[in-house]
């Protein structure tokens, strides 16, 4: 399939690791030019020539920016510097660490600040930097938000990502409505079950509290999806190409399970 991605201009948040830098990689495959912001220069860095490598791109098609998604006026000039430097955005894929698994009655004020911060001000401020520039475009432009699954199915023990992230999705719903007018398409990608430093934290804290081999946690965690096996990074990049590429012209508003089928639906 031809995903029309050459030329296009794509800027990603939290994505010198993981799920964000194995999107990165993918849309540099198709061609596009791509921005990749997080915290750390060194990370960065070595996310950068982890891309070149992979796909044989130019390094100049691989922008970095150092950016603290605490803070909203990084996150600005982030969006208005990869804006000027590649003359526009086609493409944003927003992304953020995942916030602590605990329950209501171990979380404070603080704690529930900071969530706040991390997931929903970091996601408004980058779609409100990022729309005006997406509009602008000659062609049509896309926003890819991504979501954990477990916002659609809360789980027990998990307050901050239940209070929070559900509302990305509903704020991807009523930017579909507003803005599919002037060109500019929104979906949510919404993951679990795919291998990542935050997933093998996970297992080794399962293994420890159940007392069992780390292997036996991880199959334990491939056993709870309907495919019986853990996804890949590079099958969440792909999907992420997918829902940002002309290849989904139709498709907006939408939320897509990226979890070996372990949610039934995606209404949250």
């Amino acid at each position: 399939m031809e995903l029309e991605l050459t030329g296009k201009r794509a800027l990603l948040f939290a994505a010198s690791k993981g799920l964000g830098r194995a999107a990165a990689t993918e849309l540099a495959r198709e061609g596009a030019q791509v921005a990749i912001a997080s915290r750390g220069a060194e990370n960065l860095a070595d996310a950068k020539a982890h891309i070149v490598e992979e796909t044989g791109v130019d390094e100049d098609d691989v922008r970095t920016y150092a950016c603290d998604l605490a803070e909203p006026e990084d996150i600005r000039e982030t969006v208005n510097a990869a804006a000027t430097e590649f003359g526009g955005l086609d493409v944003l894929v927003t992304n953020h660490g995942g916030p602590p698994v605990q329950p209501i009655a171990e979380t404070d004020v603080e704690t529930l600040d900071r969530t706040y911060e991390l997931v929903v001000r970091s996601t408004v401020v980058a779609l409100k930097s990022a729309l005006p520039h997406l509009v602008e475009g000659d062609e049509e432009a896309s926003v890819v938000n991504v979501i954990s699954a477990t916002a659609a199915e809360p789980l027990p023990g998990d307050v901050l990502q239940a209070a929070f992230r559900p509302g990305i999705y509903a704020l991807s719903k009523s930017l579909a409505e507003e803005y599919g007018p002037q060109g500019v398409r929104v979906n949510c990608a919404c993951p679990r079950g795919i291998v990542t430093d935050r997933l093998e934290d996970k297992i080794e804290l399962l293994a420890d509290r159940e007392e069992i081999s780390v292997e036996a946690a991880r199959e334990r965690r491939a056993e709870e999806l309907p495919i019986r096996k853990l996804g890949e990074t590079e099958s969440f990049g792909r999907a992420v190409v997918f829902l940002a590429s002309p290849a989904a012209d139709f498709v907006t508003g939408e939320t897509l399970a990226l979890d070996g089928g372990w949610l039934d639906g995606m209404s949250p």
